[in-house]
């Protein structure tokens, strides 16, 4: 037994070691929140071992918090778990007898523009592209129902009933519904459902605003803006809409003609797209007599499929929820969730069901029991997680990343770690990269000296600010980490909550720099 007394000597040593690593890191972290200078606002900072999800820093962690786009770690994460990393949202037309149907899927992709500037395509000559616009995109169908020799229907019908109708979250603020961070939700979304505008100074005193995207040409526009262009005049242009017409007014001033669009949410997507898709078609000599959305008397579509099927893997609008904090995605997956879990058309409360019943499979009752899941993009007040839960989700999906077969292991247990693996794969690289994509492009750029990547989710709505995801080491072991800052009132509170967090991660990242150098000596 004396032999192995070093041994044994040597583990102790090097669990004290490890003990007043940890220690020292969340007193460093405790110092952090200290000197940030964020007086009474509300901190919660939790750190994890992500093989392990040993917790090695909880500062008020177990303190429900508004998560602002921190929640967008949860609806996407809890679409991958139920809906599988192989599932493809689907939007398809079909001509049924004397109708013809676009039956939506609820893709929030469907006509994105900056997606569409990635797709390539080939038409009826057989040409390849690279890139389309959405005039492109809508007449991918209208060249489709001409060649299946459709002449003319008597409807046109946009099924939306994947979703149930409520296009806009309760709690949402009703002066911003005219953004596009609240645009609406729907079983049909398209052009993320906003439109774009681009204005003009014009000759006149008043600019040229009739330039929208996509051209829709019963839109009425109320033009109020001017149309100065002197030297101390800005460029202010922006548009409202009632809260349910589509009729615009535009207001500010137009110095110059706009590069990029200026953006205003639509009102009633589903609508809007029946009528805009009958105007395309008539404009090319198909006649439809009359254009609407399904209602419940309406059956379902049972005829032949007519043009592309346009779909979207659950993999790009994952990143494009996570990296770009785009809301419109985060609900639309919140909604597809609930639809798949439950059958009925989704909705608010059953995708929170699902994230609520996914949630808990995953890190255990005591950690979800504080989860308040109002809608899936975090733009609601009414959301409560805790720093130690969302930790905990992530290195879920690290383990599932990570998963491996025994060596004995079924055909069928190779299937199961196969897809795990998808699925945590498909997560973790939805987070923005720190100093390189979305919304951290800017940040983190001190770490590149420690070889060291932040993967990481940001959150903001007023008074909150929020930071959660992984710290990845030159060697591959992995932290995740969650900093929840609410209840921000003072005078550059978010920025000072910024900085927080960034010194947070770099705290991190320093640990376990440090503790590889010492692990190698």
């Amino acid at each position: 037994m004396r032999r192995f007394a070093p041994v044994i000597a040597l583990l102790a040593v090097a669990l004290h070691t490890c003990s007043l690593a940890v220690a020292g890191l969340a007193d460093d972290v405790r110092t952090a929140i200290a000197r940030a200078g964020l007086g009474d606002a509300a901190v919660s900072v939790s750190v994890r071992e992500s093989d392990s999800s040993e917790l090695l820093v909880s500062l008020q962690g177990e303190r429900p918090m508004i998560p602002a786009s921190n929640m967008k770690v949860l609806s996407s994460g809890t679409a991958l778990h139920v809906l599988g990393p192989e599932f493809f949202f689907r939007t398809r037309l079909v001509h049924d007898g004397e109708r013809l149907w676009v039956i939506g899927d609820g893709d929030p992709a469907f006509g994105d523009p900056a997606l569409l500037e990635l797709m390539s395509y080939t038409d009826a000559s057989g040409v390849t592209h690279q890139g389309m616009d959405v005039e492109e995109l809508l007449g991918l169908w209208v060249s489709a129902v001409k060649a299946a020799d459709i002449r003319g229907v008597k409807e046109l019908l946009v099924d939306d009933r994947v979703f149930a109708r409520e296009p806009v979250h309760p709690s949402w603020p009703v002066e911003q519904l005219n953004t596009r961070s609240f645009a609406q939700v729907s079983g049909l979304n398209f052009h993320t459902n906003v439109l774009h505008f681009f204005p003009r100074p014009g000759t006149q005193a008043r600019p040229e605003v009739g330039d929208l995207r996509p051209h829709a040409s019963w839109i009425q526009i109320v033009n109020k803006a001017t149309a100065r262009t002197g030297p101390n005049d800005r460029q202010t242009v922006w548009l409202t809409r009632p809260a349910d017409v589509n009729t615009f007014t535009v207001f500010g001033n137009v110095k110059y003609a706009a590069k990029e669009p200026v953006p205003v949410t639509i009102n009633d997507v589903p609508e809007f797209f029946a009528r805009l898709l009958a105007e395309r078609l008539e404009t090319a000599g198909v006649h439809v007599a009359a254009s609407r959305v399904a209602s419940a008397d309406d059956g379902e579509a049972a005829g032949r499929l007519v043009g592309p099927i346009v779909q979207t893997p659950i993999a790009t609008v994952v990143a494009r929820c996570n990296t770009d904090s785009q809301n419109l995605y985060a609900e639309s997956l919140l909604k597809r969730t609930g639809r798949a879990m439950t059958g009925q058309p989704g909705s608010w409360a059953t995708g929170a069901g699902a994230v609520r019943h996914v949630v808990q499979q995953r890190v255990g009752d005591r950690l979800a029991a504080p989860l308040q899941v109002a809608d899936g993009s975090g733009l609601s007040r009414d959301n409560r997680v805790t720093a130690d839960m969302l930790t905990a989700w992530l290195d879920s999906f690290h383990r599932d990343a990570t998963a491996m077969a025994g060596p004995n292991a079924s055909p069928d247990e190779i299937e199961q770690v196969r897809l795990r693996n998808a699925i945590g794969r498909n997560f973790i690289e939805s987070l923005a990269v720190g100093g390189e994509t979305g919304t951290v492009r800017s940040r983190f750029n001190r770490l590149d000296a420690l070889g060291v990547v932040a993967q990481c989710k940001t959150g903001y709505i007023n008074g909150v600010s929020c930071l959660s995801g992984f710290v990845t080491a030159p060697d591959g072991r992995r932290r995740s980490f969650s900093v929840l800052c609410n209840e921000l009132v003072q005078p550059d509170a978010v920025g000072k909550a910024k900085r927080l967090q960034e010194s947070i991660v770099e705290l991190v990242a320093g640990d376990m720099t440090a503790a590889r150098v010492l692990g190698g000596e």
